[in-house]
């Protein structure tokens, strides 16, 4: 365990959300309505990378948007810094539609390799085909395919499940066929919950069901436990994340004193949280004099994010 800070026992994973700018306004985002914003500015992402490294052991740095190759040199920084401190898997996630030259695909690509990312997943389905050309998106990765880039993978969306029959999915299989002669592999994908402009455009297809009001953070794919934190995330601004909760920003702090100033006991919605789940947040809130409909909500991290947000602008 690593003696930082008892509540943050290890840091296996850094993610990148490298800017909210992107070439495509899927109905399936969970960004939503954010504003776009300038990218993370890459030297300082790679001093955080650097210091996070000298105290814990980092296996992942992923990078992604919006669209993280509309600024491939800050990625490049990123995963070159990342290469260089020996993290085994340094991904990106890519529309792969950042030029409308194929030269300029091409060339960013092998900026790619170069530099060491060595995981790139292509999100290819009906959603980013409103707006995304197939055959750009096509182009990048057949100019990873001619590098031998081998850990190359189409990354899909899915309505509900890639087994689930609607126009979406249908749409999707087709997509993914159009690449069926460069023999890429086709990950899990991404199930789709209503959030952002998913929750907009798509909750036709989500029944609401009751939600687990003992829920806690750590319970759900891709989170921890708020006291047994093991991996951060860094917005677009700077911000450093965890779960969904910003602890401080890497233009006004070190981020290793902010990972040992952490402690989500002394920040009350956190705190409550961690200790009594949704139940506990709704109690809060309620004290606070804020009204909470759990009806127009589709999960538990659906509802922690908008009652976070509300009792974080009451309290603060």
């Amino acid at each position: 365990m690593n003696k930082l800070n008892k509540y943050i026992p290890e840091i296996n994973r850094i993610e990148f959300t490298v800017t909210y700018a992107c070439s495509s306004k899927c109905r399936h985002c969970s960004v939503g309505t954010v504003k776009p914003s300038e990218a993370i500015k890459g030297d300082i992402a790679a001093k955080v990378i650097r210091d996070i490294s000298s105290q814990f052991k980092v296996n992942s740095v992923m990078t992604f948007g919006g669209e993280p190759l509309l600024y491939p040199d800050t990625v490049c920084s990123i995963h070159k810094t990342a290469s260089e401190c020996s993290i085994p898997e340094r991904q990106v996630i890519t529309n792969g539609y950042f030029s409308k030259k194929e030269s300029r695909l091409t060339e960013v690509a092998g900026q790619l390799i170069e530099c060491g990312v060595n995981n790139i997943l292509l999100s290819v389905d009906a959603f980013h085909s409103e707006f995304v050309p197939l055959n750009l998106q096509y182009a990048f990765a057949k100019a990873l395919s001619n590098r031998e880039f081998r850990h190359l993978k189409l990354h899909p969306a899915w309505v509900i499940n890639r087994e689930t029959h609607n126009e979406y999915n249908n749409r999707t299989e087709e997509c993914l066929a159009y690449f069926a002669d460069l023999k890429l592999p086709v990950s899990g994908g991404n199930n789709i919950s209503p959030s952002g402009n998913a929750k907009l455009y798509l909750s036709e297809y989500y029944p609401q069901t009751d939600i687990d009001l003992d829920f806690r953070c750590g319970q759900a794919k891709y989170t921890s436990r708020l006291d047994e934190v093991k991996g951060i995330s860094i917005n677009p601004n700077g911000d450093v994340i965890i779960c969904a909760f910003p602890i401080g920003n890497i233009y006004k702090n070190n981020i290793l004193d902010l990972i040992a100033g952490y402690n989500p006991y002394q920040n009350p919605v956190m705190s409550v949280l961690a200790q009594k789940g949704i139940r506990g947040l709704l109690a809060l809130a309620k004290e606070q004099g804020i009204a909470v409909e759990v009806s127009d909500y589709y999960s538990p991290c659906d509802i922690c994010r908008g009652i976070a947000q509300k009792l974080r602008d009451v309290i603060n």
